[in-house]
């Protein structure tokens, strides 16, 4: 009776571990934790650079400026997984020295899904890497960290938008996973940077846009402003304390591991399985 009761005991123990993987595996295994953003877990490396135009070049005061919106992202990302008893904190890194790159065109994003999604090839490559996966291994390796992504801030106004890695694509193109961050939007507006910066690297670790976009409905943003109010993956804001991780975004970063049967229904057509 005894082996009995332990071998009962051990399998309910092994099925709430695949229950969890289950739950864990939220994403299309294709693109979660497939690049360089695995985990947002533990210790993560931000590393960031700027690019700029001939005629359009960044002040030293306005690159202030974004390294200061990206720290108070990160604070918050971190007091965020705190309240799921998660621990993660940030190392942040400039890409090089001289960390500006001086490029022909920078188109504004257009928030339509064919946005250009080289950038970090092309700063990598003046970095002096010879492509995406070398740079990953020597640039994690020197930090000592697990996960990493590079912030690109373009001194343009724009659409912000990150840039996913897919096991379709090619490694040495496109596994260091990126942001991109425009320092206004296209209308001119000034942007609540700190809360659209933790709103873009959220999606390098499995964050699903709320709002209606080209691939979310309007059905779904109007159910998600019911149901998560103040989820930053549904609205961005200049206070970030009126903001946060509600459980569909913690799920689906890992964080949370109860599933609802409703969080699929939110399941956006670029995050199709």
């Amino acid at each position: 009776m005894r082996g009995k009761s332990f071998n009962i005991r051990l399998l309910i123990f092994i099925g709430c571990i695949a229950y969890l993987m289950q739950s864990l595996d939220a994403q299309p295994l294709d693109r979660w934790r497939a690049g360089s953003s695995k985990d947002l877990n533990g210790e993560v490396l931000s590393v960031y650079c700027f690019i700029e135009t001939e005629d359009n070049a960044w002040s030293e005061a306005e690159k202030l400026r974004m390294t200061v919106a990206l720290n108070r992202a990160q604070q918050w990302i971190t007091a965020q997984a705190n309240k799921w008893d998660y621990a993660v904190c940030f190392k942040t890194l400039p890409l090089t020295v001289d960390n500006t790159f001086v490029i022909n065109q920078i188109p504004a994003g257009n928030a339509v899904g064919n946005e250009k999604v080289s950038w970090a090839l092309e700063v990598l490559h003046r970095a002096g890497y010879r492509h995406a996966k070398q740079a990953f291994r020597k640039i994690r390796r020197a930090a000592g960290t697990k996960n990493m992504h590079l912030i690109i801030f373009a001194k343009s106004d724009g659409n912000s938008y990150a840039m996913r890695y897919t096991k379709a694509y090619s490694k040495k193109k496109y596994f260091l996973e990126a942001l991109l961050l425009y320092q206004d939007y296209s209308n001119g507006a000034e942007m609540p940077l700190a809360a659209v910066i933790a709103h873009e690297i959220l999606h390098l670790y499995g964050g699903w846009d709320l709002y209606t976009t080209y691939a979310q409905t309007a059905d779904r943003h109007f159910k998600a402003a019911t149901l998560y109010p103040n989820d930053i993956m549904l609205r961005v804001g200049n206070d970030l304390e009126t903001l946060e991780v509600d459980v569909l975004t913690a799920w689906l970063l890992g964080w949370n591991t109860r599933e609802e049967e409703i969080f699929e229904w939110f399941r956006p057509a670029d995050f199709s399985r």
